[in-house]
C-alpha cells in the first residue's frame, strides 16, 4: 500500500480521544449498600455483560471512524477492491513531426492524434498527474483541463523532431510521479522515420502503451535540397536544388519574394531526386532570402525549401610570399575569376594572407605555419602581438588524417566545403596548435576541441578560426599536407576570406527544433515577418517553422540561419508498411522494457493505459466505512 499524502496519517493519533472519553465514564469510588436500591443492583448485575459489550462496541466504532478518516485523508493506493483507477503519473508522447501534417479527406493526421490524446486526458481524475511531451522536446504539465487547453495550441513541427528523446523524457517524468503508478502512452502516425535507425529507449519497469495510425504511402511532392553557390555572390551565382515527385511537377525559384525562374521536372523518388542548377544574379546587395517551391499537396511542410546568400562586392586580399606558391596560386585564380579583389595591407576590407612568421602583419589575417621550423619562435611572437590565443607546438612528422571538428553541438560553418576540405586530408608535417588564452602555452600533449577549432589532426587542433583570424598548423605545401591539392580548397579559401574574415558573417543550416551551441555574438533572431526575438548566451534553439532567420547583433545583420526539414521526412511511408499493427511492431523494436504493449485502437489504448495503474484508490471505500461506523455508533448510543 502507498499513500499520496502520508502526512495525514498523523490524524490517526486522534483515536485516543474516544478512548479517553470511554475511560472517564468509569466510576471509581466506595460502594455503599442501601436497602432501597438492592433491586437495582441485582438488575445491573443481570445486564452488566450487555452494558460492557455495548460500551466496548461503541469504543471500537468510534476508533474505526477516526482511523478510516485518517487513512482516507492520506489517499491510500492498494491492490484491493476500489472505485475508479489508481492515481497515475501519465506522460503522453504526442508525435507532432512534419509527416503528421498530412491532410486527409476530413482532417489532418495530427488532428486525429490530438483527438486520441484528448480522449485519454478526459478520463483523468484530480489525483492523477499528467504531462504531454512532443517530438520537438516540448513538455507541458498541469491538470487535465489545462492540458486539454494547451493541446489545442499544438501544431505539427517543421521537421522530424526526435521521438526517441521525447519518449526517454516521458519515462523520466512518469517515474517522478511516484507513488502514483507511472505510465507512458505513445501515439504516432507510424511514419517510417519516426524513430532514428539506431535509437533505443530503455523504459525499464515503466509500462509503455503504443498506438500508431498506420500511415500509408502518400503521393508526395517535395523539394529535398536547395543551396546557393558560392556562399557569396558578386553579384551572380548558382542555386542547386533537388526535387522528388511521383509525376511531372512544376517548380518555381524565388529571391526575396520575387519569382526569378521556373520549370518542370519528371517523376523521381526521394532517394534519387531530380537535381537541377540555375544560374542567377541579384540586383540587390546584402543578405537575400530564397526558396524553391512546388505546387501544394497533402503534405505542405516540404513543398518549399529555403536558402540564403550574401550579395556583396568581392572581398579584398593582400598576399604575402610567406604563404607559399600553392596558396598564392589559389588566390590568383580567385582574383582572375573576379571573386576576389587585390588589396593593400592595412586598408579597410582587406585580409592579409601570409605565413605566421611574416613581420608587421595586421588583423584580419589568414596565417599558415612557417616553411622553416627555425621560424616557429618568430611565428609565435607574431601570434602574441596580434592577440591570437593559439601557439604552435613542437613539430610532428608522422602521417595522420585531419578531421573536421564541431564541439558541444556547435554547427559546422556555412557551406559543405568547410567540412569537405578538412575531412580525411593527409597531414605529414604539422605543428599542433595549443590553446593559450592567457598567453602561456599549455604543456599537455593534446588540445581539447573548443568552438574555434575547424579541424584536428592527431588528436590536436590543426586549423582554428576566431575574431579576425584563421590559422593552419602546417605550411601549405604538398610535402606537409595535401590540403592545397584538394578540390574543395579553393571554395573553402573563398569562404574563409569572405565570411570568417570579411563582413558576411555566418551562414548556419539547421533543422526545426535543433539546439545549437557556439553561436557567439548574436543578440537576436530576425524572423521572416521582421520580428526580432532576443537570444541569451551562445546557445540557440532553432525555430520550429522552416524559413530564413537573420542573426542580429544589436541592429546589424551578422549572418543567416536557414531552417529546413530533414529530406528523409519527405519519404512518407508507413513505418511498418503494413498498417497500424506492423507500424507498432516496428516501433516496438526501438523501445525496451518489461511492459511495452501495442494497442489496436484509441479505445483499447485508453483501456490499456489505465489497466497499468496497479490497484485502486481507497478514498471512497474508507470514507464510506467511516460514515457507516458513525451511523452505527449513533444508533447504538441512542438505544
Amino acid at each position: 500500500m502507498a499513500f499520496l499524502a502520508p502526512l495525514f496519517l498523523t490524524l490517526a493519533t486522534l483515536v485516543g480521544v474516544p478512548l479517553f472519553v470511554h475511560l472517564l465514564r468509569r466510576k471509581v469510588g466506595r460502594t455503599v449498600d442501601f436497602p432501597a436500591v438492592r433491586y437495582l443492583t441485582r438488575m445491573e448485575q443481570e445486564h452488566s455483560r450487555d452494558l460492557k459489550l455495548r460500551h466496548r462496541l461503541l469504543l471500537l466504532l468510534r476508533i474505526l471512524a477516526v482511523l478510516a478518516l485518517a487513512l482516507a485523508a492520506a489517499r491510500p493506493i492498494a491492490t484491493l477492491a476500489g472505485f475508479g483507477h489508481a492515481p497515475v503519473a501519465l506522460a503522453v508522447v504526442l508525435d507532432n513531426s512534419m509527416s503528421t501534417g498530412i491532410i486527409g479527406t476530413e482532417r489532418s493526421v495530427f488532428d486525429s492524434l490530438r483527438a486520441d490524446v484528448r480522449g485519454l486526458l478526459a478520463e483523468l481524475s484530480s489525483d492523477d498527474r499528467a504531462w504531454i511531451v512532443t517530438a520537438d522536446g516540448r513538455v507541458i504539465g498541469g491538470s487535465a483541463p489545462s492540458l486539454l487547453e494547451s493541446l489545442n495550441g499544438l501544431a505539427p513541427l517543421g521537421g522530424r523532431g526526435d521521438l526517441a528523446a521525447a519518449t526517454r523524457r516521458a519515462v523520466g517524468l512518469a517515474r517522478s510521479g511516484r507513488p502514483r503508478a507511472p505510465v507512458v502512452a505513445v501515439v504516432s502516425d507510424g511514419q517510417r522515420n519516426a524513430f532514428a535507425t539506431d535509437s533505443l529507449v530503455d523504459a525499464g519497469a515503466v509500462p509503455v502503451v503504443m498506438l500508431a495510425h498506420g500511415a500509408s504511402t502518400v503521393r508526395n511532392r517535395a523539394v529535398v535540397a536547395a543551396r546557393a553557390e558560392p556562399a557569396r555572390w558578386t553579384p551572380s551565382g548558382t542555386v542547386s536544388f533537388a526535387i522528388s515527385a511521383p509525376d511531372s511537377s512544376e517548380w518555381r525559384l524565388q529571391l526575396d519574394g520575387r519569382t526569378v525562374a521556373r520549370g518542370a521536372v519528371a517523376s523521381a523518388p526521394v532517394g534519387a531526386p531530380v537535381r537541377l542548377t540555375q544560374r542567377l544574379a541579384s540586383n540587390t546587395t546584402g543578405w537575400v532570402r530564397g526558396k524553391v517551391e512546388v505546387d501544394a499537396d497533402a503534405l505542405r511542410g516540404d513543398d518549399a525549401r529555403w536558402f540564403a546568400v550574401r550579395v556583396a562586392p568581392p572581398p579584398m586580399v593582400a598576399v604575402r610570399r610567406e604563404g607559399g606558391p600553392f596558396l598564392s596560386a589559389a588566390l590568383a585564380t580567385l582574383v582572375e575569376e573576379k571573386r576576389l579583389e587585390p588589396g593593400a595591407e592595412g586598408t579597410a576590407r582587406s585580409v592579409t594572407v601570409a605565413g605566421a612568421d611574416a613581420a608587421g602583419v595586421r588583423l584580419p589575417v589568414l596565417l599558415t605555419a612557417p616553411l622553416d621550423p627555425v621560424r616557429i619562435g618568430e611565428a609565435n611572437r607574431t601570434l602574441t602581438r596580434l592577440g591570437i590565443p593559439w601557439r604552435f607546438g613542437a613539430i610532428a612528422r608522422n602521417l595522420v588524417l585531419a578531421r573536421a571538428a564541431s564541439s558541444d553541438g556547435a554547427p559546422l560553418d556555412t557551406t559543405a566545403a568547410s567540412a569537405r576540405v578538412f575531412e580525411g586530408t593527409p597531414v605529414r608535417l604539422r605543428y599542433p596548435l595549443v590553446y593559450s588564452p592567457g598567453g602561456a602555452s599549455s604543456t599537455g600533449t593534446s588540445t581539447p576541441v573548443i568552438p574555434d577549432t575547424l579541424a584536428t589532426a592527431g588528436g590536436s587542433a590543426w586549423a582554428v578560426a576566431g575574431d579576425g583570424y584563421v590559422l593552419i598548423g602546417s605550411p601549405l605545401e604538398p610535402e606537409a599536407t595535401e590540403l592545397p591539392l584538394r578540390a574543395a580548397f579553393v571554395p573553402w579559401l573563398l569562404e574563409a576570406l569572405s565570411r570568417r574574415l570579411g563582413e558576411d558573417g555566418r551562414l548556419i543550416e539547421a533543422v526545426p527544433g535543433e539546439h545549437l551551441a557556439g553561436v557567439r555574438g548574436v543578440t537576436g533572431l530576425e524572423g521572416p515577418d521582421g520580428k526580432v526575438v532576443g537570444t541569451n548566451g551562445d546557445r540557440l534553439t532553432v525555430p520550429n517553422a522552416a524559413g530564413v532567420y537573420y542573426l542580429r547583433r544589436q541592429t546589424a545583420r551578422i549572418g543567416a540561419l536557414v531552417v529546413n526539414p530533414e529530406p528523409e521526412e519527405s519519404d512518407v511511408v508507413g513505418i511498418g508498411q503494413g498498417g497500424a499493427d506492423s507500424a507498432v511492431a516496428a516501433m516496438r523494436t526501438h523501445i525496451a522494457g518489461r511492459d511495452v504493449t501495442p494497442a489496436t485502437s484509441a479505445s483499447a489504448w485508453r483501456t490499456l493505459v489505465f489497466e497499468r495503474a496497479a490497484g485502486h484508490g481507497l478514498l471512497v471505500p474508507l470514507v464510506a466505512l467511516a460514515l457507516a461506523a458513525l451511523l452505527a455508533e449513533a444508533w447504538l448510543a441512542r438505544h
